[in-house]
């Protein structure tokens, strides 16, 4: 997002008022604590630049920073993901276990630091517009005139001036 940094304490602030209001089932749970330790990692290692940010967390020490359970971490993460507010990835290895995850914003967090940076959605633009309309010939003739006039009186101004 260009060279445009918030400070923490915005995107965190509107990221618990927006959390409840564009996801409903986010009002009144923990996933909004995760979100916001999530959001403040984020920040962290990308030094303000959380759109293109990312971590590598596991899920039982952000369970920990929390004071949950490590399964509860993982349901939360997961509501989360399926709200679109983080974006998590973590591999199964040979043995079975998964490697530690990589969150990174998703869309609606996205959304919401666009949001808050007062960016807009691009509006498409259009060859032949309306404003661009072609003259009628009697506007041409009176452009001509107009333009021959000029050239006129800009000659003889600039006549007089080299004479004095």
């Amino acid at each position: 997002m260009g060279g445009s940094v918030l400070t923490l304490d915005n995107i965190v602030s509107a990221t618990s008022f927006f959390a409840g209001k564009w996801t409903p089932a986010l009002k009144r749970s923990q996933a909004r604590d995760l979100l916001r330790l999530i959001v403040c990692k984020l920040y962290g290692v990308s030094h303000g630049r959380v759109f293109h940010a990312h971590i590598r967390a596991s899920q039982s020490a952000l369970a920990t920073d929390l004071g949950i359970s490590r399964e509860w971490c993982n349901q939360l993460v997961g509501r989360l993901v399926e709200a679109r507010w983080v974006h998590y990835t973590a591999e199964r290895l040979p043995n079975g276990k998964f490697e530690v995850g990589v969150f990174r914003p998703g869309r609606t967090l996205k959304r919401l630091l666009c949001v808050l940076l007062g960016y807009r959605q691009r509006r498409p633009h259009h060859v032949n517009s309306p404003s661009q309309k072609v003259p009628t010939p009697k506007q041409v003739e009176e452009n001509k005139r107009f333009f021959s006039q000029l050239l006129t009186d800009l000659a003889g101004k600039l006549s007089a001036k080299r004479q004095t």
